[in-house]
């Protein structure tokens, strides 16, 4: 994948965003269980807010961006993929969503990385951390409901 522009960058980001809305939407209407429901309309709506925010990027706001050092569990790289399907358990749930976070920031590093253009390296690595920031409040989830749990 190669961006040449903030232009492309930008909506590349804010597609992948609505996709991952969609995905979230779809999973919450297929859900059967109400808790499975709540937590994909969350995540539905998070998605949401990321594709608003990534519309309204702009060089000027890239640059006044100050990443923040989150530590990261790394709880979903020790977990088996979970494919969607109606029946899913809340723990299914929440490792689908860290797989699909984790996802989403590994292609926005990787961009990142490729990227020829200082500028939009600093974009894509705001999206990077937008996306880390969601993969660890799901991770925070997980290690609360699931990983506590007796």
């Amino acid at each position: 994948m190669s961006f040449v522009t903030l232009e492309q960058v930008i909506k590349f980001a804010v597609k992948r965003e609505e996709e991952a809305y969609q995905l979230y939407k779809n999973a919450a209407g297929m859900s059967k269980s109400i808790a499975a429901k709540k937590m994909f309309e969350e995540m539905a709506a998070e998605e949401a807010g990321h594709k608003e925010v990534f519309g309204k990027m702009n060089l000027e706001k890239a640059e006044q961006y100050k990443a923040i050092t989150i530590p990261e569990m790394n709880i979903g790289k020790y977990l088996v993929d979970v494919e969607m399907k109606p029946d899913m358990t809340y723990q299914q749930i929440l490792t689908f969503a860290m797989k699909a976070e984790e996802n989403a920031y590994q292609l926005y590093t990787a961009a990142a990385d490729a990227a020829g253009d200082p500028q939009l390296e600093k974009v894509l690595r705001v999206f990077a951390d937008v996306e880390k920031g969601h993969k660890i409040k799901v991770e925070g989830i997980y290690e609360e409901h699931v990983l506590t749990e007796g």
